[in-house]
């Protein structure tokens, strides 16, 4: 009776991981929003998830054995300062993620910019899973972004201290546009499973299209900003002083 239960419990957990994915779509750039901006993005994706239960394929290509399926990813961010950018984020997975980056390299008109990143997410409270990416961009020109997101994370099962998965590897992707972007996203990454013992080995690979609707004002930059509310300031002062002299 208790293997019976230990079997259930497995097969219960891999059609839980297999249905209930951690988010590791890309479509994020290395450049931030900027403060007061808003950011809309709704993707259509297709993933295959390797088999952590195949015991004859481990070590060997477990594309062979991957379950596919498409899902939507929806999220939203937000521009707390001008160098972080907080986010919610949701999709058909059922998993539901909150995440932030801060730009370290670059600004929101420089060609490369650098952003490394927190997320932390959850399924229905029955799993966990946390992440550490790294969003580094190059952009070719204004309308043309080139992302490269390599990252780490690891899901668990709550009260299930043997059930987990971490995940490593990144995305690869491009967007087009300069306030509303369009444009695809390819993630690989290496599945190690501690449900099976396997250290590494298994692949998944996600590929998906996306856009990207922002709002605010992205037409200057904030050292612009700064220099033209200093300059309003400073016409202000004249014209003051103009009118006491004219009085």
């Amino acid at each position: 009776m208790k293997k019976q239960l230990t079997y259930l419990f497995a097969a219960v957990t891999c059609i839980f991981f297999i249905s209930s994915c951690a988010s590791l779509t890309g479509f994020e750039e290395g450049r931030v929003l900027g403060e007061g901006n808003s950011e809309l993005m709704v993707s259509g994706n297709f993933t295959r998830v390797p088999d952590l239960f195949d015991d004859e394929d481990l070590g060997g290509d477990s594309l062979s054995t991957a379950i596919s399926f498409p899902n939507i990813e929806v999220s939203f961010k937000r521009g707390i300062t001008d160098k972080l950018d907080v986010g919610l984020r949701a999709s058909t997975n059922l998993n539901a993620s909150t995440y932030l980056k801060y730009q370290l390299v670059g600004d929101n008109t420089s060609s490369f910019a650098l952003s490394p990143g927190f997320e932390a997410g959850t399924v229905l409270g029955l799993a966990y899973n946390v992440g550490v990416p790294v969003y580094v961009t190059y952009y070719p020109a204004e309308a043309v972004a080139v992302n490269l997101t390599p990252r780490f994370m690891y899901q668990f099962i709550t009260g299930a201290e043997t059930s987990g998965a971490s995940y490593l590897g990144g995305n690869f992707g491009l967007m087009f546009g300069k306030k509303n972007k369009f444009g695809i996203d390819i993630g690989y990454y290496n599945v190690g499973s501690t449900i099976t013992g396997d250290g590494g080995g298994q692949s998944l690979v996600t590929v998906g299209i996306g856009g990207k609707f922002r709002f605010g004002d992205f037409d200057s930059s904030p050292k612009e900003e700064r220099r033209t509310s200093k300059s309003d300031k400073k016409s202000r002062k004249r014209g003051k002083r103009g009118k006491k002299k004219r009085n």
